[in-house]
């Protein structure tokens, strides 16, 4: 039976549907993998550290129409060292990206609760991430789907959190924000919404917090 209040539920996206275990291929790991294809001298730290820096300057551009994904590219190229073309590189981000393991129990899980409530993603992902994840679980089951290249603010920024709440226009007791990071869920817990930590590895305790904040 369907609640009479509207209620959402968001799943994080690395560690809570996509792996993120250091002893198994993940998107670092991918990362790294394109990288040296394309003859990045720098180092394995060197490499995530710039990595790192990229995604939150292409976190900004969601409104910002004087630079193109591919003029960040050319910005970027000279610094990671990288004998390729922004195609190559797209492709190779897709390919390798899409090898990364997801919980596939996660994702039925969450496309389970459609007849319950809505359903979101919010996740510190970029442009080049859409597609692969996308081929993974189907945005288009998710109600809404925050990632941060569109929203214009990472998770660590408590104006990512402001925005969410703003769009999905309920009061921060109708939502149940699901993540692996505790970082992420004291802020969510700053603005008052139920919270669940927890990664995918955990999917009862995630069907536990589910049921008792849907009252099912």
């Amino acid at each position: 039976m369907k609640n009479e209040v509207e209620k959402v539920v968001i799943f994080d996206w690395g560690g809570v549907i996509e792996e993120v275990k250091d002893d198994k291929h993940n998107i670092n790991h991918a990362i790294k993998e394109i990288l040296k294809k394309y003859n990045c001298s720098l180092s394995d730290a060197q490499i995530l550290n710039k990595y790192l820096s990229v995604s939150e300057i292409k976190n900004t551009f969601v409104h910002d129409d004087e630079q193109t994904e591919i003029d960040w590219f050319e910005h970027e190229k000279a610094k990671l060292k990288l004998n390729c073309t922004f195609e190559e590189f797209q492709n190779a981000y897709y390919k390798y990206g899409k090898k990364v393991p997801y919980h596939k129990d996660v994702v039925k899980f969450a496309h389970s609760l459609k007849k319950y409530c809505k359903i979101a993603i919010f996740s510190s992902l970029v442009e080049l991430d859409r597609k692969r994840i996308d081929d993974q679980v189907n945005l288009s089951m998710f109600d809404y789907t925050f990632l941060s290249y569109e929203i214009g603010y990472d998770k660590t920024d408590s104006k990512s959190y402001e925005f969410v709440e703003k769009k999905l226009n309920v009061s921060p007791q109708n939502i149940l924000y699901i993540d692996d990071t505790a970082s992420n869920i004291e802020q969510a817990k700053k603005r008052n919404w139920n919270t669940c930590l927890a990664n995918g590895y955990e999917l009862n305790m995630i069907k536990d917090c589910v049921k008792k904040f849907l009252e099912i």
